[in-house]
């Protein structure tokens, strides 16, 4: 993998997906250039992209991305590669995982500029995505997995409790508008103070809001969720 290069930069995105889009458009409206491929293409047409490329981006799924690499880049000493996997590393590639959610719609220029990078196998940004100026802090590969399982905790099964809170909430026509004043202002109160924004029965020790919690939801597949914050957080609750 090359570190350093006196030739123009050209970037080529691999894949079709959610973050490959965002990255393409975020590229676009950076007014950087760049060029695409997927599977969806001509397979031949995919050397010629990469012999014009200094850096290919590897927007493919973790799973595909080793097998990618020995494929169709092993022995391109000077490309520089870079994928976007937060929980993995590899020989060869530099990881640059963006600390963001990807939806089906996309996002305003001045928001993609806020998005932090973690980066492992390069001592910058401008290593591993020239051009950008993003915000971004150097990961060990040893700290990769545990750093994922952080994203994944507090981004990811978020989402599926709120998911959760809101289907439950429009059985009972609760709008979605209240949850969402609700859970904006959590957020904002935990990242202010961590230590001391939990609310509820828990911090209480409220020992009877707790059964009658677990009683509503004895018949729910959320009551092992339930369950395993209670054991986590207040390990001594007083089971009957």
């Amino acid at each position: 993998m090359a570190t350093n290069t006196n030739l123009p930069i050209s970037y080529l995105i691999i894949g079709s997906g959610r973050v490959a889009r965002h990255i393409a458009h975020y590229f676009h409206l950076s007014n950087i250039s760049f060029q695409s491929w997927d599977r969806s293409q001509d397979p031949h047409a995919l050397r010629v992209k990469i012999a014009a490329a200094t850096h290919v981006l590897l927007a493919i799924s973790d799973g595909a991305l080793q097998g990618f690499y020995r494929q169709h880049l092993m022995g391109h000493d000077e490309k520089i590669v870079v994928h976007f996997s937060g929980a993995h590393s590899f020989d060869g590639m530099i990881a640059a995982h963006p600390l963001m959610t990807f939806g089906n719609d996309l996002y305003e220029l001045e928001f993609y500029r806020k998005i932090h990078f973690t980066l492992t196998g390069a001592s910058s940004l401008d290593e591993a995505l020239p051009g950008l100026t993003n915000s971004y802090s150097w990961l060990p590969s040893a700290q990769k997995a545990l750093y994922h399982t952080q994203c994944v905790m507090g981004g990811n099964f978020v989402t599926l409790l709120i998911a959760r809170m809101l289907s439950g909430f429009a059985a009972m026509k609760v709008p979605a508008e209240a949850a969402h004043l609700y859970v904006q202002k959590v957020v904002e109160n935990t990242f202010a103070n961590p230590e001391t924004a939990l609310t509820g029965p828990l911090v209480r020790k409220d020992v009877e809001t707790v059964a009658a919690n677990l009683k509503a939801l004895e018949n729910d597949p959320a009551l092992n969720i339930y369950k395993a914050f209670l054991e986590t957080y207040w390990p001594d609750y007083p089971r009957k």
